[in-house]
């Protein structure tokens, strides 16, 4: 059975790789945003990998557009994405740190934001991205809705690793970004893409309103406090943006009405869910205190107010583990201040004294230097900017931000592959404006035959 199960995803695979390579494109989204990925049997390749090859391959064989991968690596932003990537394999070989799965990871990086840009341009709109990213969503919320009503507490148990009998959820999976953070990092993301969507798409489909609350119970069951404060400032972002459109404030009105009432429901949905699943009492206390309490004694900290020390939780440790990785970047040689130390240096060397940095900013400036913290930002703060002055307040862009307020308290974020599929996103969407205004120009600037008057 298992035999014949596998050869209809062969058959199934070949037929969409061939007709519908969006659907291809799509499910390496969602396997790239997610973080699924597993061995196959008798196979050298992993299956992001072979996802990836196949449809490099296939978008070569497509004789229908001229969107070739020179066209893409000639695009400005682009060649600025390349110049980092290539910067972090150099500084990460003068370390000694580079590695041939950071080799791949760059490849894939790179294969990845072809393809997004690829598929913008052929059919000028980001649905499979969008699609991607609703599916990542439900697969991390139905995650993490598992891990309560069976384990009853974390770390969390991924359902695809059921099927392939890989889980093996530990707390060690934290050290690779696998955590609770993660699952409301995309569950977050989601949320502001919809909302975002809703708001500024006059033909979108209503119907993923739905959504909405299940991506906000997402980012609660994972008690992130940097997802729930990312998703907060995008979405009052929104909202500021919208209320200068007519049609927008009609929208957000509709939406924001639906949302609240949800919103409530699904916030004593969760509030209860201790009573009918298999929580743990102690770890139910754990969640309501990174919800509630946490929050409250770092406000009162910060207006100089008695506190309950007990109630910081995690926020303590990491206030203490960002000094650290600042005081660790003043303690680099001016070199490494300049240079960086290469991926991996700052757990290499053991800077963090057993944390990570979780400081997003600091990470990026110790292990790529002011050069590569300046060229990244003159790829993310250059595209944020153009999108800005083009007016194009596009869910990607909402994204992008979200992900830079996540990864304030955070670790590589910023840097990972899914940020870059966004980023290149808002790229293609740029082209695809300057493309249309240089069109519009074009015929503005055409002026009419005179008639020829025949004797």
């Amino acid at each position: 059975m298992k035999f014949l199960f596998l050869i209809a995803v062969a058959i199934g695979f070949i037929y969409a790789l061939i007709r519908k390579p969006e659907i291809i494109a799509v499910v390496l989204f969602t396997f790239i945003i997610a973080r699924i990925n597993f061995d196959l049997q008798g196979l050298p390749l992993n299956t992001r990998a072979i996802l990836s090859l196949a449809l490099f391959g296939r978008i070569l064989m497509d004789r229908t557009t001229n969107i070739k991968f020179s066209t893409f690596l000639g695009n400005g932003n682009v060649k600025i994405l390349v110049v980092f990537l290539i910067y972090v394999i150099f500084v990460s070989m003068s370390q000694d740190l580079f590695t041939l799965d950071l080799l791949k990871e760059l490849i894939s990086s790179v294969l990845a934001a072809y393809f997004v840009f690829y598929f913008f341009l052929k059919n000028l709109h980001a649905n499979h991205l969008k699609t991607a990213i609703i599916i990542s969503g439900f697969i991390c919320f139905a995650d993490l809705a598992y891990t309560y009503i069976a384990f009853g507490s974390f770390p969390i148990h991924r359902i695809y690793e059921q099927f392939t009998g890989e889980d093996n959820a530990s707390y060690d999976d934290i050290l690779a970004g696998v955590n609770w953070n993660f699952f409301g990092q995309i569950c977050g993301m989601g949320f502001v893409y919809i909302f975002c969507d809703l708001v500024k798409n006059r033909s979108g489909n209503r119907y993923i309103a739905w959504l909405l609350p299940i991506m906000l119970l997402g980012v609660m069951m994972s008690t992130s406090r940097s997802a729930i404060v990312g998703m907060l400032v995008v979405t009052i972002l929104i909202i500021l943006n919208g209320i200068n459109y007519n049609d927008q404030k009609r929208r957000m009105a509709k939406i924001g009405t639906f949302f609240i009432g949800s919103a409530i429901i699904g916030m004593l949905l969760f509030a209860t869910l201790g009573k009918y699943v298999n929580l743990d009492s102690k770890f139910l206390d754990e969640v309501i205190s990174r919800l509630a309490d946490e929050p409250v004694a770092i406000l009162k900290r910060a207006m100089g107010q008695p506190y309950n020390i007990q109630s910081l939780g995690s926020m303590d440790w990491r206030e203490e583990s960002s000094e650290n990785a600042y005081s660790a970047f003043l303690n680099l040689n001016l070199s490494e201040q300049l240079f960086g130390i290469g991926y991996g240096g700052f757990e290499a060397r053991s800077l963090g004294h057993g944390y990570n940095a979780h400081n997003a900013t600091l990470l990026l400036l110790i292990e790529n230097g002011i050069i590569g913290f300046f060229i990244y930002f003159l790829l993310v703060a250059g595209v944020i900017v153009q999108s800005i002055i083009k007016k194009n307040y596009s869910p990607s862009l909402a994204v992008i931000i979200f992900i830079l307020v996540f990864g304030l308290g955070q670790n590589r974020e910023w840097t990972s592959v899914t940020t870059y599929l966004f980023v290149v996103c808002v790229i293609a969407e740029l082209k695809v404006l300057s493309l249309n205004r240089n069109n519009s120009n074009l015929l503005n600037n055409l002026t009419p035959r005179q008639p020829v008057i025949h004797s």
